[in-house]
């Protein structure tokens, strides 16, 4: 039964507030799809990932599709990401674009390691790869493609900057990716650890999480408001990483990171 106004506004902060949580549960649902390995979700993942029954879930990913936000390609039963996100984007680039701050050192970085060098960046709770360039190594890792998303704290990007926050926006952040940790294998006593770690090193280190026999090393990116909100890395196979050779990425690293820093800030 509709509910009649009341000078007190219930009925209009009831509607509201279903409103807000249907927008809330949208953005999840291209959350998931966005971060799917796959990038083609079916209903029922979809539903026990959000933790949606799944008429709920069905809903809206109907309507979501309906606007080209997602889509669904003919044969397939999964979701993908729709043309939409894609023509809106092209709108959203920030005041200072952090890729294009960055391509010269990032270029610069792949030819003195002769690795594969990567730019990612913070999405709210999540980390997405943004560039990559290949070195002239004969072996060249894809360790992640432009586009991919993970959690704070996963692969050497997000553990770069989830170790750069302070320790409350790093509880918070830690406490609602806790149930995502188990599709990379980890928990979350094994992540703390790794952020103290990678606080006592000055530098991430990923090593195989990304790719079997892949290491990674990385070093977050300020803004000019000096919040943690982007990191370079670079990434191999294992038996080049040696130790003595992890210092030496790791000073082309810091030397790409001051110069996006001096870019960003001009």
């Amino acid at each position: 039964m509709a509910c009649a106004p009341h000078r007190s506004g219930r009925c209009i902060v009831a509607v509201a507030t279903s409103t807000s949580q249907t927008v809330g549960r949208a953005i999840q649902l291209i959350r998931l799809v966005a971060s799917s390995k796959s990038h083609n979700l079916r209903l029922i993942d979809i539903a026990e990932m959000a933790s949606l029954d799944k008429s709920t879930a069905h809903r809206l990913l109907q309507r979501l599709v309906q606007e080209r936000m997602l889509a669904r390609d003919p044969g397939r039963r999964g979701y993908r990401l729709g043309p939409l996100l894609h023509e809106l984007g092209l709108g959203a680039l920030p005041e200072t674009n952090v890729e294009e701050a960055a391509e010269p050192a990032l270029r610069q970085l792949a030819r003195t390691t002769g690795d594969m060098a990567f730019l990612s960046g913070r999405s709210g709770l999540e980390i997405v790869c943004l560039r990559r360039i290949a070195g002239n190594f004969e072996i060249q890792t894809l360790a992640r493609n432009v586009g991919d998303r993970h959690p704070l704290g996963i692969g050497a990007a997000g553990l770069a900057i989830l170790a750069a926050m302070n320790d409350n926006d790093a509880d918070v952040a830690i406490g609602a990716i806790a149930p995502q940790l188990g599709r990379y294998c980890l928990t979350e006593a094994v992540l703390r650890d790794r952020i103290m770690q990678t606080r006592r090193r000055g530098y991430a280190l990923d090593e195989g999480s990304a790719a079997l026999d892949i290491v990674a090393l990385g070093r977050v990116v300020r803004n000019r408001g000096g919040v943690p909100s982007a990191a370079v890395f670079v990434a191999s196979i294992s038996s080049r990483m040696t130790e003595m050779r992890q210092r030496m990425v790791d000073r082309h690293v810091l030397e790409c990171v001051a110069a996006i820093e001096a870019a960003l800030i001009r």
